[in-house]
């Protein structure tokens, strides 16, 4: 009988959280699904559901940038699955103006500063940190989804010149900590045998980036 995997992705409503959730539900993953939005989560466990009824999903609205809130979510975790196989580190926001353009570094907020490395830092440590315990027994894998600007830093508005990015330098230095935290992280796990991957994704269709027709016409 072939063993049941479970998997934990966090910031699973959104639109990369979500195409993860189904794909690991296609291949007969159990999963967790954390997001701070209850609404989405709650669309994506219907989607789920209605796709793949054989699979278990345990939905927790909490927000993964709150010590308080992931220990309770690695506790529930443990008590309903005890161990898991992979954790997915997804869960991430990346502020614009109103308009969806780049922010100007001296036009970040510093309040909104710290609430983006909150959310997108700070959040991927905690989670590990907290649910390594599920993840030791069976040589659990983390992966954690960093950003293309993480590693070239945000762009200028001209979407000739590489690279173009609608996200600010609040989001692109978040993400360059994922890929330096991961990397870290990996080599202190190597002991355990648990590996510790970052993917940084360019532009997502229907992600945090609202691109207009002409950058979408110039990728293309």
């Amino acid at each position: 009988m072939r063993e049941v995997l479970t998997a934990v992705v966090t910031g699973a409503g959104g639109t990369i959280g979500t195409c993860i959730s189904m794909r690991l539900a296609s291949i007969g993953y159990n999963l967790v699904i954390i997001d701070n939005h209850k609404s989405n989560l709650a669309t994506l466990q219907s989607k789920i559901h209605s796709q793949h009824p054989e699979t278990h999903v345990l939905a927790l609205e909490a927000s993964v940038s709150s010590s308080r809130e992931v220990i309770n979510a690695a506790q529930i975790v443990q008590d309903k699955f005890r161990d898991i196989d992979i954790l997915i580190n997804n869960a991430g926001i990346s502020p614009k103006l109103t308009d969806g353009k780049r922010i100007p570094t001296l036009d970040i907020d510093d309040q909104e500063w710290d609430f983006v490395m909150k959310t997108n830092l700070k959040s991927i440590f905690l989670m590990c940190k907290y649910f390594f315990s599920a993840l030791k027994p069976k040589k659990g894998k983390i992966i954690n989804i960093a950003s293309m600007m993480g590693v070239t830093g945000s762009g200028v508005d001209a979407h000739q010149i590489f690279p173009y990015s609608v996200s600010a330098a609040h989001y692109s230095a978040s993400k360059a900590g994922v890929i330096n935290f991961t990397k870290s992280l990996a080599r202190e796990l190597s002991e355990f045998e648990i590996p510790v991957y970052a993917i940084a994704p360019g532009a997502v269709s229907g992600g945090m980036g609202k691109f207009d027709d002409g950058f979408i016409k110039y990728l293309k």
